[in-house]
């Protein structure tokens, strides 16, 4: 995994994360801009941000490039649930993702969010 040292507010922009990233796969640059696109308070799935990566098939790899994601907080991986409204991956760090998207007002019930329209980006 690289380290990178970014400050907020050194990312405004889509084309400033595409800037960072440079030297990384071009499919993880779109997975980083489409999570990057997902507003507090919202949540989006893997496969739609896949589909906003362009390539609506990709739901793995675009897990896959979440959970190394290199600029987090700038972009807030925390924020993409599975279709079913879970948090994938080990218990403890879904514990701290479904912790901050209540903290962000994601309504969450029975450790999952509710997936209504209001609530799900993209």
């Amino acid at each position: 995994m690289r380290v990178m040292i970014v400050r907020k507010a050194d990312v405004k922009t889509d084309k400033d994360i595409v800037e960072y990233l440079k030297d990384w796969p071009e499919f993880e640059r779109k997975v980083y801009v489409a999570a990057f696109k997902i507003p507090r308070g919202k949540v989006s799935t893997y496969q739609r941000v896949a589909k906003m990566a362009g390539n609506p098939r990709a739901c793995r790899a675009t897990a896959n490039a979440l959970h190394k994601n290199p600029l987090y907080p700038i972009v807030p991986c925390h924020r993409v649930v599975r279709a079913d409204g879970s948090f994938g991956g080990d218990e403890k760090r879904a514990a701290g993702r479904r912790k901050h998207v209540r903290e962000e007002g994601v309504p969450i019930k029975n450790g999952k969010v509710d997936m209504s329209d209001d609530i799900v980006f993209g």
